[in-house]
Order: structure tokens, then sequence, then C-alpha cells
């Protein structure tokens, strides 16, 4: 085996040499040395740099050219391929490229070229170039299909192995990428109607970022359509188990997809022609949602428009049965019936020739206040569905039903008198001196602090002057009064102990208990909007021989709101409106 001697072994040896030949003697074994240091010299002077300039190009599916930079003085050089972690050389070659076949399609390879020269027989290699990376083209596309679409070509094509394809559109007589998409499709969205070509190709991406395209497919034509959106669906509820839809027309539409929803989807219902639609064998009382879709049919095909807007509807209720009344008084009654499936019942009353609506129920009764004495009221009742957008969807009428109130009863509970539940107090009616709410009640107290607010809006100020007298409070009053004026003179704007409003704990005088309160902005607010939050003016002008006392625009009582509408739209007194009496025995 020989000795490797490299350069600076070699000059030693030399420079022992040299000063043995000048002593004059030349050994054999000095002369011996002359090989070796021959043989480093020529490894020195066969060293090679490293090849420079790996590049490649790839011309087809298969193959990959390499190419690089010549090394001087180089007799050849091998190339390697990466194979299982290691370079395995594939080829010796004396130029400075080289064609590797025989590779699949689109695939990565790596490579790495080593220049050697020859000396006494054998390849002194040079270091390895830089590792460098590429890949084959993939395969040309093929089945390249397109299919029409509104606004839109749906394109597809066979699968090849690939990084990924770009998908290219001719523009202005010219070829542009519109895409570049993962899978084996893409639909090209916005289009006007009109003729589109399109072509695609695969791309494979090496590891340093380099793209390799596969041969185009064939270009392929195709429409594009428009088709627009359905506008203007409405509906209407002929009866409880339909719905019948209608929508606007859209221009050049052969058809219309009805889909209702189901599970949260809109599986289709119906393909009609028109633009109506009566869906039928629905539940009654119940919501429905729909949308409606035109449609063009292209070579066969039908092209969808988008979905209008969801349009909720709902069918009508069923007829209202059984409508009866029960707990009948002079001013007020309970109306009954039957419950059927809905969002609320409407009652409806006669009056004026007309049928008007009075109320509205979520529950198979209602109460009804505010009637009059010994009179003859018409009454119905109809069902009512309300859809998801607010829409009302009613039910047929039930019968009508006749029912006449009675005259008004005075009934005396524990020593006080009512009247259709109302606590009477005047010249006639008296309460016992033990009767004490401790104030006002807390029903007056609310309406009158609403009926405040209310008035503050307008400008207007309202307080409470006088409120609950106990009948002790009345009694100390009253003698005051008949002291200063006499008796007579008394009775005629001051209550008796026992026989005082303001001791039901429902009375208020307003503001100013005076005839100066008369004529004010207040005193017209109060008696134009007091029946609005329950309240009367308990003795109104021009009724005194009614009421027993004068007039006083700041006197007000509370009993109720439909009660005090009443009896002030009927223009009479509280005593006129029960016909009772005010006058005291003696």
């Amino acid at each position: 085996m020989k000795k490797i001697i490299n350069r600076k072994n070699a000059a030693a040896v030399a420079c022992a040499a040299m000063m043995i030949c000048a002593a004059g003697a030349v050994p054999d074994s000095v002369l011996s040395v002359s090989m070796p240091v021959q043989a480093a010299e020529a490894a020195v002077q066969t060293s090679l740099p490293q090849v420079t300039g790996l590049t490649s190009k790839t011309p087809d599916i298969s193959s990959i050219r390499l190419s690089w930079n010549a090394v001087n003085g180089a007799d050849g050089y091998s190339v390697g391929m990466r194979s299982k972690g290691q370079y395995l050389e594939i080829a010796d070659v004396t130029d400075t490229t080289y064609l590797v076949t025989g590779l699949p399609a689109a695939t990565r390879e790596n490579f790495k070229v080593r220049a050697y020269k020859i000396v006494n027989g054998q390849k002194v290699y040079g270091d390895y170039s830089v590792n460098y990376n590429s890949a084959t083209n993939p395969r040309p596309i093929s089945g390249l299909k397109a299919q029409t679409g509104n606004g839109s070509v749906s394109l597809s094509w066979k699968k090849v192995g690939c990084s990924n394809y770009r998908v290219f559109m001719l523009k202005n007589g010219k070829w542009k990428q519109i895409a570049q998409t993962g899978t084996n499709s893409y639909t090209v969205k916005g289009l006007d109607a009109g003729s589109y070509t399109f072509k695609v190709r695969a791309c494979k991406r090496d590891d340093k970022g380099a793209n390799h395209y596969g041969k185009y497919s064939q270009e392929i034509t195709a429409q594009a359509v428009k088709v627009d959106k359905v506008t203007g669906l409405t509906s209407k509820t002929p009866n409880t188990s339909s719905i019948k839809l209608s929508w606007n027309a859209v221009s050049g539409a052969d058809g219309y997809s009805v889909g209702m929803r189901s599970k949260g989807k809109y599986p289709e219902i119906a393909d009609v022609k028109g633009t109506t639609y009566t869906v039928k064998g629905l539940p009654a009382a119940t919501r429905e949602n729909f949308k409606v879709r035109a449609y063009k049919i292209v070579d066969g095909v039908k092209i969808y428009s988008d979905y209008c807007e969801n349009y909720n509807s709902a069918t009508n209720p069923r007829k209202v049965t059984g409508v009866k009344a029960s707990d009948i008084t002079a001013s007020t009654l309970d109306l009954n019936w039957k419950s059927v499936g809905c969002t609320s019942y409407k009652v409806f009353i006669y009056t004026n020739g007309k049928w008007k609506n009075i109320a509205s129920s979520t529950v198979n009764s209602c109460a009804i206040n505010g009637l009059y004495a010994k009179t003859t009221y018409r009454f119905k009742v109809r069902a009512c569905k309300t859809d998801d957008k607010g829409s009302n969807h009613y039910g047929a009428y039930s019968e009508e039903i006749t029912v006449k109130t009675p005259d008004h009863t005075v009934e005396v509970i524990n020593g006080m008198s009512y009247v259709d539940g109302v606590l009477l107090a005047n010249k006639t009616y008296s309460l016992p001196a033990s009767y004490d709410p401790k104030g006002l009640t807390k029903e007056t107290s609310a309406a009158f602090k609403k009926m405040q607010t209310a008035a503050y809006k307008d400008g207007i100020s309202l307080w409470v002057c006088s409120g609950y007298r106990s009948y002790y409070d009345q009694r100390y009053l009253y003698n005051m009064y008949c002291n200063r004026d006499g008796k007579a003179a008394a009775d005629k704007y001051s209550a008796r102990p026992g026989y005082s409003d303001h001791q039901t704990g429902m009375a208020i005088d307003v503001n100013n208990a005076s005839d100066s309160f008369g004529g004010t902005r207040e005193a017209k607010w109060l008696a134009n909007n007091c029946a609005k939050y329950g309240f009367i003016i308990r003795y109104p002008k021009g009724k005194e021989a009614y009421t027993g006392y004068q007039y006083e625009p700041w006197h007000i009582r509370y009993v109720g709101t439909p009660l005090a509408q009443n009896i002030t739209n009927s223009g009479l007194s509280l005593e006129e409106y029960f016909g009772i009496t005010s006058q005291y025995k003696d």
C-alpha cells in the first residue's frame, strides 16, 4: 500500500537529499525516496475544485436535464442522485450536461456532481457540488369539462400528480391565469352572460420553490347565463291548511323552484312555470318558511338563481267555538270559549253599526268592562296566528252571542255600600266611622302619580292638595263650616262625617280646592285627561241636583279606567250613571 506524502513532507525529504549530495555521497536509500516525492507532487497538481453552477431544465414528464460549469483540468464528471439518503452515481460523463431519463412524472429529485482527473490510471475526485433539487413536470391535464352556471362556469378535470393546478381564461385575445387550486375542480364566478374559453395545467413545486409545469389541457368553451334572484315573495292564507305564495316574474326564466324549510334546510316542494303556488295540506295555525328561486334550462340542465330571502307565513287558526258570557253585571261580564291553536284571540263588539275590536287575549277568556246597565250587546271572537315577521293570520269569526246587562244593584257589605263593586260615599250612602284605609289606596296613589307624570310632560303641574280624610277629620271640618256659614250652606260644599268621598281613600282635591282653580290650564287638562288614568270629576258642573254638591273642578275620584271613561263619555255624574240618589234623610 502506497504512503500518501503531502506537500510539507515532500519538501523535507528533498531538502535532506540536497544536503547529502553536497557532502559528496548519495546513498541508495536516499535515492529511493525520489519516487514517493514525485507521486506526492503529482497528487498536488491533480487537486480539483468543487463543481459550481449546477442547474436544470425539465423538458418533459420523465426527464431532467442537468448542466454545470466546467472545471479546469477535469477529465470527466460523476453525477449522483439521492436514493435512501445517499447519492449513488448514475452517470460518468465528460461533458457539462446530462439528461436524467426514466423518472416518474411530477417527482422531486436531488442531485450532486463532482469533477475528476485521471492520474496514473486512477480517478482523483474533487468535492461534490452543493445538493441541487429539481422535479419532473406533471402529466398533461385531460378530461377538462365545463358546466354552465348562473353567472358562473364550473370546471373539472382528471387528477394528476402535482402540487396545484393553474386555471387560465382567454381575455381580450390573451391567456390570463385566473386561479390556483389544490383540487381538480374550480368554479369561475362573477361572469356576465356570454361565452368563455378556459384551459388548465398542473404545477409541481420542488424543494427550493421553483415551479415545473405540465402541458396545457385542451381548450374548452362554455356559456355563462344570468338568472336574476326572485323578488316580491308574499303570501295569502285562504284557509286553515294552505298558503298561497306569489312573487315577481324573472325575465327569461323557464321556471321556479319553491322550497319549504324542514330541519333547517329548504327542500324543493314544487317546480312551477308561473309566479304563484298554493301549498296545501298544512296544519292549522302553523308558521312556515319559504324560499323561491328561478331557473333557465341550458342544454337540458336547469341553471338556478340564488334563493330569494326567506319568507315567513302561517296558516289560519281554526274557527273559535263555544263562546259564552258569565258573571254578568250592569257594567262588566266575562267571555269564555273553547281553545284553538293560535297566538292570541281578538274580541269584537258591535257598536254604531260596525264590529270593533275591543280586546286581545292570549287565553280563552276575556273580562269586558265599562258596559252600560240594561243594554244589549253583541260579541264575537276569532283566533289570530302571528308569524315570525309579525304579520297576523286570522281564523273565521265565531258565531256571535247577544248579552243584556242588568240594572245596577247596590250591595251592602260590612256597613259599606257598593254598586257594581264601586264603593259609594254620598248623602245617601254613608261609611262607618271605623272605616279607615290609612290614606289613599295603592291603586289611587299609583294612578295619580302616572297622571302627574303625563301632565308634567305637557307642562302642567299637579299635586295633592287634600287626599284621605278620616271620619273624625271630616267631623272637625264640617262642624267648623257649620259654625262659620250655617248648616244649610255647609251642606252644599262639605260632607257630613261618614258621608265624605275623601274617607274612601280614593278622592283627591288637586292643587287648589277653591273656585279660583276653575278655568286654569291645570283644571282644563284635568277635565280632559283624568279619565285616561281612572279618575272622574266627582262633582261636575250643572249636576248639583244629582250629586248634592256644588261644582268642584278640583275634586277627582278614582273608579278605574274603563268605568271612568264610560262615565266621562256619557256626560253623566256618577249618581246618574249608576241610577242612585244623593240625599240626606233629614
